[in-house]
């Protein structure tokens, strides 16, 4: 049974119709019909799907190169990447039987339900009772199925293709190839090539034959770096990605494993991702973990790192977690600079709204009551962790809409009476995400390895989307609002920089505005420009995705929020002495995004013995984590340098901020469910704290560090409200008083933080 994708059958012979697309994947030279050949070339439609990617060693102490080659064909294209690794390998060399007997544990595909792994006797069983047809299909057998992956540290290059043609059973594709350095973990040049791959059937194929591979191998020849060598390619599947989801609830929170979306159909995780040529595997492992009804960052953060299991070997894997409740958020994307993109959360107990383009019987209702609204947010937070952005982040300018990848808020303002959420949600990724998916590299696109947004904004990393008249930014700008951010000139490596954003309605009409002026909730991002002139994009360490609440912004009102730049999902910031760049860029509405002018930073190498000091504490592993936080958690290392920073700099900024992450863990208590141990709260060694942060400088510079040591989405941290509590306390002469005006400051502040409103 022959699998065509459609292109083979836009000519009488399809098997041998030569077909050529251009530097995007598309068909431009239609097909000519050829006399049949004595052999009988493969099928286009044979190529979809994963290879291993051999290269033929040219001496016994050469280097051993292989990967993952992706080739997908669609109807009318033919797209192809993928990613090397080399290592040296003495002899004896593996033969090709060895190499068959090692080969990695496969995944099964999707589309069998979601269930654990299939068992060997369970893969034994299907294969057994497949009939003859699908025994002699070009596709391999199902427990025969698995994505090439390989350690990290061997990862050598990436290429994609810059034209192909596929011509009686050959392949010739034009590539172009990143080279990956290994010390500095980035693509640093390229150069070109061409690959060369010829598939062929045998004119009678037998069920010998197709389980020995013969009808899924290829060979052939890569011409790069002045070099021709010899390579072979084994198909391992016809998808073109595996990941191993594991899950984990807290008790009575329910996972959706299946939900009926709103054609009525029934989907699931593996379904969704099936659809963009993913093969992920869902494992629950562990659905009792104990009760806590308002987890904090920490705490979940703490429970990932702990709570997975243990997974040997290089197999693409994500851990996915249903908890309680964070305030308004439907889920959350850790993105720790030590583990990036480690793990996401859904939130189960946070209720939907009652508005009239939610569907009756959601309305008020727990998300686990609603399968379909929870299971898109769970593919949602996955998609972020395999580094997909919102739509309006994204270099290319995607469109909005009601597909994965999209904010809740901006799928719920498609919504209507008629049609509303989430029936009305498309449980689809974009063609853009679904082509970062199957073709951007490997560091892109793989959990724990790059930091969330890495690639995004450099057009050389993954297969270049096709850009409309639009061209490429991802704002599309609006004369009646101004973004701006104030932030220091200058700053020393290791000192605390904190900015201030500021939305302002400079237009003669109201204009109804995101309250998300941070940078955890999706809506604000800050691109950040270092001395090398790369491109970052920084957010929270934890970021949050739920529905958008909104102000109304009257002419000349402004809204505002102070958030910390010193440690976000890229680590610290400016560990680089020179001149760096920071533009702030808001999601102010489903079709609006805005920029601010860019802040220039003027960074140095710290000067004064104290300022030696301050840098050598927060640069320590662990601080700047707990900093971005708010809590230091189960890190007695980071609580001891934290305290020492408090103590002995409380008169600079970074020592009050030391002081006031302090007061905020030691003010409530923190809970390791997986350990079952709880910190209990501490309030005098939190007051202390808090008094050393006090000291010496004014209530609304005390309120502007509060709340930037406060994790965005917890809006009720408590060093936040005790802060207010303590300037309420020692304030003199009245509201009409310096002192009462500066104290009301600090209130305004502080009711920013939580839910900012015009001014």
């Amino acid at each position: 049974m022959d699998h065509d994708c459609g292109c083979g059958r836009a000519a009488s012979a399809a098997h041998d119709a030569p077909l050529e697309f251009d530097a995007d994947g598309e068909l431009v030279v239609g097909p000519v019909i050829r006399p049949e050949l004595l052999t009988r070339p493969c099928a286009i439609g044979t190529l979809d799907g994963s290879w291993l990617l051999e290269l033929e060693r040219r001496t016994v102490f050469g280097p051993e190169v292989r990967g993952a080659l992706r080739i997908e064909v669609g109807a009318s294209s033919l797209r192809v990447s993928g990613d090397m690794y080399s290592r040296r390998v003495f002899p004896p060399v593996l033969t090709e039987f060895e190499f068959e007997r090692i080969r990695p544990i496969p995944i099964p595909l999707p589309g069998r339900g979601d269930h654990d792994a299939d068992t060997a006797a369970d893969a034994d069983a299907r294969g057994a009772a497949e009939d003859e047809t699908a025994i002699l299909s070009e596709f391999l057998p199902l427990g025969l199925r698995w994505y090439p992956a390989f350690p990290a540290s061997e990862y050598s290059w990436y290429f994609r293709s810059n034209g192909s043609t596929y011509v009686d059973g050959t392949l010739t594709v034009q590539i172009v190839r990143h080279l990956w350095n290994r010390t500095t973990q980035e693509f640093v040049s390229t150069d070109t090539g061409t690959l060369t791959l010829r598939c062929r059937r045998p004119l009678v194929v037998t069920t010998a034959s197709t389980l020995l591979g013969e009808s899924q191998r290829m060979t052939g020849t890569l011409s790069i770096g002045g070099t021709v060598t010899n390579v072979t390619a084994r198909k391992t599947s016809p998808m073109y990605r595996g990941c191993r989801i594991e899950v984990d609830a807290m008790v009575n929170r329910v996972f959706p494993a299946s939900a009926t979306i709103g054609s009525g159909a029934a989907a699931t995780v593996r379904s969704v991702y099936a659809g963009a040529g993913w093969d992920v595997t869902v494992v629950t492992d562990e659905i009792t973990v104990p009760n806590d009804a308002d987890l904090t960052n920490a705490e979940l953060a703490t429970l990932m790192s702990g709570h997975r299991q243990t997974v040997s070997g290089e197999s693409w894997r994500l851990w996915l977690f249903v908890g309680s409740t964070q305030g308004g958020l439907f889920g959350i994307m850790f993105d720790d600079d030590t583990v990036p993109r480690e793990g996401a959360a859904g939130f189960a107990d946070v209720q939907l709204g009652n508005d009239s383009f939610i569907a009756a019987a959601a309305r008020g209702r727990p998300l686990d009551e609603v399968p379909a609204a929870f299971l898109r947010t769970l593919v949602h937070e996955a998609g972020h962790a395999f580094n997909l952005w919102h739509p309006k982040h994204d270099v290319h300018n995607p469109g909005i809409g009601i597909e994965i990848m999209n904010q809740t808020g901006d799928v719920m303002g498609f919504a209507t009476t008629a049609n509303p959420y989430p029936g009305n949600a498309s449980f689809a990724f974009s063609n853009h995400d679904r082509t970062s998916l199957i073709h951007s590299p490997d560091p892109q696109v793989r959990p724990g390895w790059k930091n969330f947004g890495w690639g995004h904004g450099d057009l050389s990393a993954g297969l270049p989307a096709p850009v409309d008249v639009a061209g490429l930014g991802g704002d599309t700008g609006d004369e009646g609002l101004e973004l701006t951010v104030a932030m220091p000139a200058q700053a020393f490596v290791g000192e605390y920089v904190t900015a201030e954003v500021v939305l302002t309605n400079v237009s003669d009409q109201p204009r109804t505005v995101t309250t998300l002026i941070n940078l955890s909730e999706g809506d604000l991002v800050f691109l950040h420009t270092p001395p090398d002139h790369s491109l970052q994009h920084l957010v929270d360490v934890a970021i949050g995705c739920g529905p958008r609440p909104t102000t109304v912004l009257q002419p000349g009102e402004s809204i505002r929020n102070h958030v910390q730049v010193f440690f976000t999902n890229q680590g610290v910031t400016f560990t680089e002495p020179g001149r760096h760049t920071i533009t702030a860029q808001l999601e102010v509405d489903a079709m609006t995004t805005v920029r601010s002018t860019p802040m220039t930073v003027d960074v140095r190498g710290p000067g004064s013995d104290a300022e030696v000091d301050i840098s050598a504490k927060t640069l320590t592993p662990g601080v700047g984590r707990a900093i971005a936080l708010g809590d230091f958690a189960t890190d007695a290392a980071a609580r001891a340098v934290l305290t020492d920073l408090a103590e002995q700099h409380s008169d600079t900024d970074t020592g009050a901020a030391g002081a006031l992450v302090l007061a905020n863990a030691l003010a409530r208590s923190f809970t390791d469910v997986r350990a079952r141990d709880v910190r209990e709260a501490a309030p005098d060694e939190a007051a202390h704290f808090l008094e050393l942060a006090l000291a010496g400088r004014s209530a609304e510079r005390v309120a502007a560090l509060a709340v930037t040591v406060a994790s965005p989405t917890e809006k009720d941290a408590p060093v936040v409200a005790d802060t207010i509590a303590a300037l309420k306390s020692r304030a003199k002469g009245g509201a009409r008083s310096a002192a009462g005006k500066d104290a009301a400051a600090a209130e305004r502040i502080a009711a920013d933080f939580a839910a900012p409103e015009g001014r």
